[in-house]
């Protein structure tokens, strides 16, 4: 919810907020399951093109002392090679990363200035551009342009500013991860990143979306960001069970589970979880099935009893989880009919099936082997 330079919470359109929570929501659904970071943004700007009326995205990306444009959208083959000619230096990003803060510029066509050039050309009258923060860290910038004379309001900007939030905290998750995969740095130094930097960004994250929960005067409003701030809560769970595995870019997979099932179930059921030996999965495959269990427990179910079993399918090695409680069959359906579980189910190379309406049964491939944690089955 929009608060005013004195604390106030600003009167907004409660249509206008049921539509940008939506959006936030959605947008926090696809940050959080992302494995690529050129595709997250792509995947941002075509979920808020329309509902505010952009024309043009471009997302630089900064790596050490390296800027390049790392993606962009709403331009032709010939405007996208022009660009990678651009002087970053000299243009709106080059000055948003220099001084860290937002720059909104309006009649652009009208207004003869070397800072605009490149935009001029592409037609663009109205552009905000953001530095894309972690911290005191810079990632780079997100700059949104737009054809008409409209410029954005200060309720475009709020939202704006809060997804380029989430989408700094969603790139620096991925730079994380990307090192614990490529062995870039040593294990405590990674180790101590993730502890300080990951875990008290989400917290950061998690306040704020609580924060604008307790605010918002519409039960909707403040149910939606309850729930965005319970899979954030998910997010940063998924880091707590790292620390206990040999090797430090792999998750505890069963802790970490019973952990989301006692953040879901606030009375703190007993969960029964058994496996038939250590599972320990990659960090972004345990953050994806973290998060499916959260949706899957949204559901009006009880507490599953679940099991882990390592078994071979095809000459590989998989990973079948069961979930035995009544109503879990069911959940099978949800495949079908939720974006996001669908989307988590693809990024773990998943399938779900059910026995009876009793039975879920969830089938991944297992790196157990590669790890050192395989189980003669």
């Amino acid at each position: 919810m929009p608060v005013s330079a004195d604390g106030a919470v600003a009167a907004v359109d409660p249509a206008d907020a049921r539509r940008y929570l939506s959006l936030v929501t959605a947008a926090t659904e696809r940050l959080m399951a992302a494995d690529d970071p050129a595709a997250m943004i792509d995947s941002l700007f075509a979920l808020i093109r329309d509902e505010l009326r952009l024309d043009v995205f471009f997302h630089f990306r900064r790596d050490g002392d390296v800027v390049r444009l790392d993606t962009s959208g709403g331009l032709t083959r010939a405007q996208r090679q022009a660009m990678t000619m651009l002087d970053v230096d000299t243009s709106i990003s080059g000055l948003v990363m220099r001084e860290r803060r937002p720059l909104h510029l309006t009649d652009i066509q009208q207004v003869d200035e070397s800072l605009t050039d490149f935009v001029r050309t592409l037609g663009v009258q109205v552009y905000l551009c953001m530095p894309l923060m972690h911290g005191e860290e810079l990632l780079g910038t997100l700059g949104f342009g737009r054809r008409t004379a409209r410029a954005f309001g200060e309720e475009e900007q709020r939202l704006l500013s809060l997804l380029c939030h989430y989408a700094a905290l969603a790139q620096h998750r991925l730079r994380i991860e990307e090192a614990l995969r490529h062995g870039l740095d040593t294990q405590a130094r990674l180790l101590a990143e993730l502890n300080h930097r990951v875990r008290n960004a989400l917290q950061i994250a998690i306040g704020l979306v609580s924060h604008e929960g307790r605010q918002a005067a519409d039960p909707d409003t403040r149910s939606a960001l309850r729930r965005a701030a319970e899979r954030l809560q998910v997010l940063a769970s998924a880091h707590r069970p790292l620390y206990a595995t040999a090797d430090p870019g792999l998750v505890d997979l069963p802790a970490l589970f019973g952990d989301v099932i006692a953040q879901v179930r606030s009375e703190g059921p007993d969960a029964r979880i058994a496996a038939d030996g250590p599972v320990a999965v990659p960090v972004e495959r345990a953050v994806a099935a973290a998060l499916l269990l959260d949706a899957m427990m949204a559901q009006p179910v009880g507490t599953p009893a679940i099991t882990f079993a390592a078994v071979m399918q095809g000459g590989n090695e998989m990973l079948r989880i069961t979930f035995q409680g009544v109503g879990w069959g069911r959940i099978a359906g949800l495949v079908e009919q939720d974006r996001l579980v669908a989307r988590l189910c693809h990024q773990m190379r998943a399938t779900v099936t059910n026995e009876d309406d009793g039975c879920l049964i969830l089938v991944m491939p297992h790196d157990g082997g590669e790890h050192g944690h395989r189980h003669d089955v």
